[in-house]
Parts: structure tokens; sequence; C-alpha cells
């Protein structure tokens, strides 16, 4: 295996294996909600999925654009500058984690209520705003993790940024089990038990830094507004590609609640779960990946950034595709894993094929959009990014159900993928030409 193969594996492995993790922190409270408490249950956490997950993508911003501005300063030399782009991208989320914990624990009812909770079961309703409440108090360490597993894999230990999160994601199972089962806490506990894992995986991560085992370094640091709107532009982007999941859980919480009611939702939270868990796998692919195009193109090595941008395309689709046949395949044992409720199964097992089809041109999307970003083409990664996760995302769940009927809405995410493939096929022949 030559070098650059080894450092594709190196940091695609880490990379997908920790956001992997961090997804799964909701998904196996889903899996011991469901079992534990009942479907009304897992469609309350469902509810608080579009606020914990826009949380998750809104502090993407600073660490995925600070390891840009990290990789290319590093690729030139500048160690210096590499730190004060990573204290930077650090303190960014810290701020943001604290406003976001306290909009979370102040307004968790009217959150609850915008998601759609309004319209269903009183019993639904409280047990959402219950989880939130308690989910946000731990803002702080969930979005601490997510920054430091970047900033450890980007400064040379990829393995230890994937031990720490799966430390933590075995914290969360664990306590999950406690106290949904033995201690009987219900959405509470699942809550709790997620931000306890959390605790463990930043106290991991931080091992790096006081260990001093890398380049960078947390210390002061003087604040630099253009570095600062540096980072955020390039951050934008990943942020706005990881709003997809906040989008399309609120679009369809809002549309089945109304459409169908209870059982609409608990279905949706089933499958959310693992569109949830496809977005990170694919996602982490293109996070693995785009340290090496970062230093690509402080190098001005145009030749392996673009072997690297094929390896992505390639790796990608073959997982989509593989990640598509287990669901096809697989469909009620996998929905069973979540609960056993007979109506939830036949539904969700009828309309998870078509849903999960997105998950192909969805593989493509990703590797364009952190490609451009990774490469100082902001724009055109802003432009693909906004047209996948908002608004092409919205318009087909709200549209294609008043057109082609009901049914119709689990089309909406492949439709929306390929719309958005098109178009940034377009964006890279309009540069290439």
């Amino acid at each position: 295996m030559n070098t650059k193969t080894k450092s594709l594996f190196g940091y695609i492995f880490p990379a997908l294996g920790g956001l992997f993790v961090t997804y799964l922190y909701n998904v196996v409270d889903g899996i011991f909600v469901g079992q534990g408490v009942g479907s009304a249950a897992l469609g309350a956490v469902n509810i608080g999925v579009p606020f914990i997950t826009f949380v998750v993508a809104a502090a993407a911003m600073f660490p995925m654009g600070g390891a840009t501005v990290v990789a290319i300063r590093m690729g030139r030399g500048d160690t210096e500058g590499a730190n004060h782009a990573f204290m930077t991208a650090l303190s960014l989320t810290v701020l943001l984690s604290v406003l976001l914990m306290a909009a979370g624990m102040i307004f968790s009812g009217q959150i609850v209520d915008l998601s759609g909770a309004g319209k269903l079961s009183p019993q639904m309703r409280e047990m959402s705003a219950q989880y939130l409440f308690y989910y946000s108090a731990f803002s702080i360490p969930m979005l601490m993790s997510t920054c430091l597993s970047v900033f450890v894999r980007n400064d040379g230990s990829p393995a230890l940024s994937f031990v720490g999160m799966c430390v933590g994601a075995a914290a969360n199972i664990f306590l999950d089990w406690l106290f949904i089962f033995p201690l009987d806490k219900g959405v509470i506990g699942a809550a709790v038990a997620s931000g306890l894992g959390q605790v463990f995986s930043v106290l991991i991560l931080l091992s790096h830094f006081v260990r001093k085992k890398g380049a960078l370094r947390i210390k002061a640091f003087k604040i630099n507004f253009m570095l600062i709107k540096k980072v955020c532009r390039r951050g934008v982007p990943e942020a706005v590609t990881q709003l997809t999941t906040p989008v399309t859980a609120l679009c369809y919480n809002l549309m089945l609640a109304g459409l169908i009611g209870d059982i609409g939702i608990s279905t949706f939270s089933v499958l959310s779960f693992i569109y949830s868990l496809a977005n990170a796998v694919l996602s982490g692919v293109a996070q693995g990946l785009q340290p090496l195009w970062g230093q690509c193109y402080g190098k001005q090595d145009t030749v392996e950034m673009k072997w690297y941008f094929r390896c992505g395309i390639v790796i990608n689709s073959i997982l989509s595709v593989l990640i598509y046949a287990l669901l096809f395949f697989f469909d009620k044992p996998i929905i069973c894993i979540f609960n056993r409720d007979a109506e939830l199964v036949q539904t969700a097992s009828a309309v998870l094929p078509l849903f999960g089809l997105s998950f192909i041109p969805m593989a493509l999307n990703l590797i364009c959009t952190a490609f451009l970003f990774s490469t100082k083409r902001t724009g055109a990664a802003n432009a693909i990014a906004v047209s996948r996760g908002i608004i092409v995302k919205a318009l087909a769940i709200f549209c294609l159900p008043m057109i082609f009927g009901s049914d119709a809405v689990w089309f909406a995410p492949f439709a929306a993928e390929i719309v958005t493939l098109a178009f940034a096929a377009v964006c890279f022949c309009a540069r290439h030409r």
C-alpha cells in the first residue's frame, strides 16, 4: 500500500467512524426509548431532532471552517497561524454552545411546538419538551466533542479522535440501558445518558492537547475579526450541508403531523434515524478527505488533489449502494430494532426502499460540496449546499404530495438530491470549461 493510499484510509476511517458515532447518540436514544418506553416516546424523541441536529449543523461551521484554514496553513508551514485558526474555531464553538443551551432549556416547549408537536397528543408533546430540555443542558460537551474530534484528527491523531467518540458512544449505550430499564427514567434518562456520554468523549479528546501530541495547542490568543470571518466563510458550506438533516426532519414533522398524526411521526422517526446514520457515513468520507484536499491545495499539488477527489467519488458511490442494498433486503429487521409495533413496522418497511434511494445521489453531492469548500471555491460550495439542504429539499417535501398524492412525500429526498446533483455537475463543468 503506497503513501497516498495509507493517508486516504488513515483519515477517512476515523472521520467516518467519529461522525457515525456522533449521530449514533440520537439513534441509540431512539432504540432504547422505542423498546423500553413505546412508539409514542419514539416519536417524541424525533420531534426534538430538528433543533438538536440544527445545533450540530450550526456548530459544524466553526471546526470545519477552522480545519480548512488549519490544513492550508499547515501545508504552507505556518504552524502559528494554524494554531490561531484552531483557537478561534474552538472559542466560537464554546460561545455558540452556551447560547444554544440557553435557548433549548428556556424555550423547549415553544421549540417542539414549532416542530409539529402542537398537532400531536398531549403525551407526545410533553415527552418531546422534556427530552429537548435535558438534552440541551449538555450542549457544551455535545458541541465540544464534535469540534475537538475534527482538530485532533487534523493534528495527526485520527485514531485518538475515533477512540474518543467511541468511548462516548459506549458510555451512552450503557447509561441509556441504566436510565431507561432499571431506573425507569424514560425520555429524560435517554437525554441525560447522551449528555454524559459526550462528557466522556471530551475528556478523551482533551488528552491530545494535554500531552502535546501534535502541533496545535490550547492557549491564549488575540481576537482577529478577519480570521473569524474567514473561518465562518470556509465553514458555511459544511454547516449548510449538515442542515439537510434538521430541514428534512422539520418539514416531514410538519407535513406528517397534519396528514397522518402520531403514527406518521413515529414512522418518520425510524426513517430519520436511519437517514442520519447514512448521512454520517457518507459525510464522514467527505470530512476525512477535507484535510488531504486542504494540504494539497496549500502545496498547489493539483494532481494529488484530483486523485483524492476521484477516490472520494468511488468510495461514497460504493458505500451508498451497499447501504441501500442493506435497507432493501433487511427492511423489517432493521425497523424492529427500534420498535416492534405491527402498524409501525408495516408502514415504515413499505416506504423505506423509496426513501433510501436518496442516499445514492446524496453520496456524490457530499463529496462535491466538501471538495469545493476545501479548495476555496466557497461560492459554488455554498450554492450546492443551500440547494441540497434547504431550498430544494423543502420544496420537494411540501410540493410533491400536493401534486402526486400523499405517498409521494417519501420520494421527496431522492428528487431533491437528483436536482442538486444536476446543479453540482453544472458548477463543475462551468469551472473546467
